[in-house]
C-alpha cells in the first residue's frame, strides 16, 4: 500500500500507514499474511506472481487468525484487519480471470460472519478506535459501491448502535 493512500493527508504527512497498518503486521502473523496475500494479488493481476503465493498467504493468515481467535486478544484490530483482508481476498478470487476451479463462497460466507461478529463483540465500526487506518478502510468499504465490499456485512457494521456518526 502506498503511504500517500490516505486521501485526506494531502501534504503526505502522515505516518499511519507506517505506525498503524504495517506496525500491526509486524507483531501479527495473521494479518502479515492476509497483507502478503493482498500484496501476490496485486503482484498476479500484473504477471508478476503465481496464484500459488496468493493461496500460501491466504492459507498461513487463515490458519494464524483461527488460533488466535481462541486467546484473550482473539478480537483485537489485527485479527479484524485479517479477516477484512481475507474478505477482500475471497471476494477477488471469485472473479471469472482467477478460474481457480473453486467454489469461495463458503469461505467468504465464514469471513463475512467472522468479520460482523467480531466488529459487533467489539462494538461496532467507530468502536475501532486504536487502529484508525483500519476504520477507515472498513468504513471507505462502507461507503464505496465496489463489488468487493459485500453489502450484508457492511450494512450490520453501520448499524446506528454500531457506528455513531455524531462522534465523528
Amino acid at each position: 500500500m502506498a503511504p500517500g493512500i490516505i486521501a485526506v493527508d494531502v501534504r503526505h504527512r502522515s505516518t499511519l500507514m507506517k505506525s498503524d497498518w504495517f506496525g500491526t503486521a509486524i507483531s501479527n502473523p495473521g494479518f502479515m499474511h492476509s497483507l502478503l496475500a493482498t500484496v501476490a494479488l496485486h503482484a498476479w493481476v500484473f504477471g508478476k506472481d503465481t496464484i500459488d503465493a496468493i493461496l500460501h498467504h491466504r492459507a498461513q493468515a487463515i490458519a494464524a487468525v483461527n488460533a488466535a481467535i481462541l486467546t484473550p486478544d482473539g478480537i483485537s484490530d489485527a485479527n479484524i484487519g485479517a479477516v477484512f483482508n481475507l474478505l477482500t481476498i475471497e471476494e477477488s478470487l471469485r472473479m471469472p480471470f482467477f478460474d481457480l476451479h473453486e467454489d469461495h463462497t463458503v469461505q467468504l460466507e465464514i469471513h463475512r460472519t467472522g468479520l460482523q461478529r467480531m466488529v459487533q463483540l467489539r462494538g461496532g465500526l467507530g468502536a475501532i478506535k486504536t487502529n484508525r487506518i483500519l476504520q477507515a478502510f472498513m468504513l471507505w468499504c462502507v461507503a464505496s459501491t465496489s463489488a468487493f465490499c459485500p453489502e450484508p456485512v457492511w450494512h450490520v457494521l453501520t448499524e446506528h448502535q454500531a457506528f455513531d456518526r455524531s462522534r465523528y
